[in-house]
């Protein structure tokens, strides 16, 4: 099973979850989810989901991002466009398009600025993941932040036009990008395109971003979310060294060194 959550020999924390609201510079209030390592501090990371909304798999994945030790904020960015009537592609498309995308961009700096507050959140760097749109968001956000350890699934450098108001495209702020920064993708993610991904890292690495990258041969757009981690899932063993890249970058990069 793929569990790199807690190295051997240390106890596994109880996770706590929290449903909470926070106040946005609107006035209005976001709901999310907060999962954490119960009496433990630790680094913050804002989990942003895809295009589908809020899921178990989201809430699993911030629960075991608590059960490594980290306090993780998970919002629910559509709660201006409602729930889905089904869980159907086109009617997530059709919220989608009502969507503006540089007022989420302002609810996701909220939700980072609430998790940096609070008094258990360690450390001067907090995480950010997220895929699909989310780790479009995660690409944005790392333009205008330094402040961020960021993981990119399946994000569009390129951007999309599906939203109601569009956010500049990560490529189009590839001069102003920080690190450090990781991302995963599948090679079949026409969607994406390889093209895009490649000027990407192109533009970070001629600016010695701190950014890695993996292509995974085989896999099309969303390969995380469809696993769900399942071990009978055709890219579960792909995606599972995603998501063990993942915590471990997450410890690298957020985690205080222990003193020798």
């Amino acid at each position: 099973m793929c569990h790199p959550e807690v190295p051997a020999g240390q106890v596994t924390p109880e996770v706590r979850r929290d449903e909470i609201e926070i106040t946005l510079n609107s006035g209005e209030r976001m709901p999310a989810l907060v999962c954490r390592p119960e009496g433990m501090e630790g680094p913050g990371i804002l989990l942003i989901n895809d295009i589908m909304g809020l899921s178990p798999f989201y809430e699993d994945l911030a629960a075991r991002l608590a059960t490594a030790g980290f306090h993780a904020i998970l919002p629910e960015y559509f709660f201006r466009e409602g729930t889905l009537a089904e869980r159907t592609f086109p009617l997530a498309q059709e919220r989608r398009a009502k969507l503006n995308d540089e007022r989420t961009l302002s609810d996701l700096n909220a939700a980072i600025n609430w998790l940096k507050s609070q008094p258990e959140v360690t450390g001067d760097k907090l995480g950010t993941m997220g895929f699909c749109m989310g780790g479009t968001f995660v690409l944005q956000l790392a333009a205008r932040r330094p402040d961020l350890a960021s993981v990119s699934f399946y994000g569009f450098p390129a951007g999309t036009t599906a939203a109601a108001v569009n956010a500049p495209s990560p490529l189009s702020l590839a001069a102003n990008i920080n690190g450090p920064l990781i991302g995963f993708w599948g090679d079949q993610d026409a969607g994406v395109g390889m093209d895009n991904v490649e000027a990407l890292a192109r533009e970070l690495q001629g600016r010695s971003v701190d950014f890695q990258y993996t292509v995974y041969e085989g896999l099309g757009h969303g390969f995380m979310a469809a696993s769900r981690l399942d071990p009978n899932h055709d890219a579960y063993e792909k995606a599972c060294n995603a998501w063990t890249q993942t915590v471990g970058f997450f410890r690298e990069k957020l985690l205080e060194p222990v003193p020798a």
